[in-house]
C-alpha cells in the first residue's frame, strides 16, 4: 500500500491543522511526531495527552507553526 505524501516527503513540516485552528506537533515514543490542530497552547498540551501512551506533554517540547515553520512553543 502507498500512501499520499507532500512533494519533499515530509508531511511533519507541513501545517496540518484545519481552518480555525492553529497547527501544533508534539514528539511521539516511537520518534515521529503526534500532530495537532489546537485553539492555543494549552489546547495543544491536552491533545498531545490524549495522543501519548503515558499522558505527560510538557510544553518545552510543543511545537507551533510560525507561518513558515515550526518553532518552541515557549
Amino acid at each position: 500500500m502507498q500512501y499520499a505524501t507532500p512533494r519533499n516527503g515530509k508531511l511533519w513540516d507541513k501545517p496540518l491543522a484545519v481552518e480555525g485552528l492553529t497547527s501544533y506537533r508534539y514528539p511521539s515514543a516511537y520518534g515521529g511526531w503526534v500532530m495537532i490542530g489546537a485553539t492555543d497552547h494549552k489546547d495543544a498540551l491536552r491533545e498531545a495527552n490524549r495522543s501519548l501512551r503515558e499522558p505527560n506533554a510538557d510544553m518545552s517540547k510543543l511545537e507551533v507553526w510560525n507561518g513558515k515553520q515550526y518553532i518552541p512553543a515557549v
